[in-house]
């Protein structure tokens, strides 16, 4: 009952950002909707389903200690804006936009490298918070026990429900793809901002030593 209820707190909060133009001013508010105790069951579920050992791509492995949750968990903030592209990339896996659930994705992770310093195991739940929320919207996984924290034998994927899934109207696909393009363009910006201002900032540098080294 409980993980029901986040579902449609979910849906009727941040859906509100695929009928209007979602720009990270704009998106805040939504965000904020989001109470601290849905997010925090969020997370919850999402470390409990995280692997002991990680395997990176260059064979390097990463222990993943769930009884030092502060070594993985980010500030709920943080995460909160995770769930909310998370939604988004639901959004468009039902309206079977693969190519725009992909972009939506890169995009919050192009976000996440250059305005945060996350460590290699906050990455890493990151990763599976997006994962879980989008898994948990599609309905392609569920808990027996919704009150308690799912242990690895009592969570289980459920069968996809076809029923739901590419059943999107030609305006609901519109909404979701507008939805993405616009995020896309904010981060693009974003970061295009960040970079321009650490640019100056670094010329700026430069120009104190200069004036620094000519005084003296």
């Amino acid at each position: 009952m409980m993980m029901r209820c986040i579902r449609q707190i979910l849906a009727g909060v941040i859906g509100l950002m695929l009928i209007t133009s979602p720009a990270f001013a704009q998106d805040q508010e939504p965000q904020k909707q989001l109470k601290d105790k849905t997010v925090q069951i969020l997370m919850r579920f999402a470390l409990s389903l995280m692997p002991e050992v990680y395997t990176g791509p260059d064979g390097k492995k990463i222990n993943i200690d769930k009884k030092k949750p502060d070594e993985v968990l980010i500030p709920i903030d943080d995460a909160r804006r995770i769930v909310v592209v998370a939604y988004r990339s639901s959004k468009a896996q039902q309206c079977d936009l693969k190519v725009m659930q992909t972009l939506n994705h890169n995009a919050m992770v192009k976000y996440e490298e250059v305005f945060k310093n996350w460590t290699s195991k906050q990455k890493l739940f990151i990763n599976q918070l997006h994962i879980f929320t989008v898994l948990y919207m599609t309905g392609n996984i569920k808990f027996n026990d919704p009150e308690e924290t799912p242990t690895k034998e009592e969570s289980q994927k459920a069968e996809p429900d076809l029923t739901q899934k590419y059943n999107c109207s030609d305006e609901e696909r519109k909404q979701v793809s507008a939805s993405v393009d616009n995020y896309l363009d904010q981060v693009k910006q974003a970061i295009a901002d960040e970079l321009k201002r650490r640019g100056k900032l670094g010329s700026n540098q430069k120009k104190s030593n200069e004036v620094k080294k000519a005084e003296k």
